[in-house]
């Protein structure tokens, strides 16, 4: 899959996170600078690399679903087990949020768009004028 650019980031950001009242969408464009400086050209980024308000960032890209966190265990000398945590990009959903019109906005808008004009017009009893 292509690399994920800084602008295609921002804009996942400003239709997830800024539409959903988490980031004010002046914070979109320094979020995803601050996100591609630890992924680089990278696939994964490891989680002690992060500062703790980095770190808080990237829980709230995850809830997005725009990174996935992950973890393994390794062993070291002496037959220690040490468990990684590492995030990964998730690029598909990245590049969807970018290209679909319906992440732009509220769920909502989307719904009342794809009504008819038709459909907005009332019918039935409490449509008709009261009695005099």
């Amino acid at each position: 899959m292509p690399l994920i650019t800084v602008e295609e980031l921002t804009r996942a950001i400003e239709r997830t996170l800024v539409a959903q009242g988490k980031i004010m969408p002046s914070e979109a464009r320094p979020t995803a600078e601050m996100v591609m400086a630890y992924f680089g050209n990278e696939d994964s980024v490891l989680d002690n690399t992060l500062s703790k308000e980095d770190r808080d960032r990237f829980y709230w890209l995850e809830d997005a679903g725009l990174l996935t966190s992950e973890e393994e265990d390794a062993t070291v000398s002496r037959g220690r087990s040490w468990r990684i945590h590492y995030w990964l990009m998730q690029k598909d959903r990245v590049h969807a949020a970018t290209e679909s019109r319906g992440s732009a906005g509220a769920p909502e808008e989307s719904v009342y768009e794809s009504i008819s004009a038709q459909s907005w017009k009332r019918s039935g009893p409490e449509s008709e004028p009261p009695p005099k």
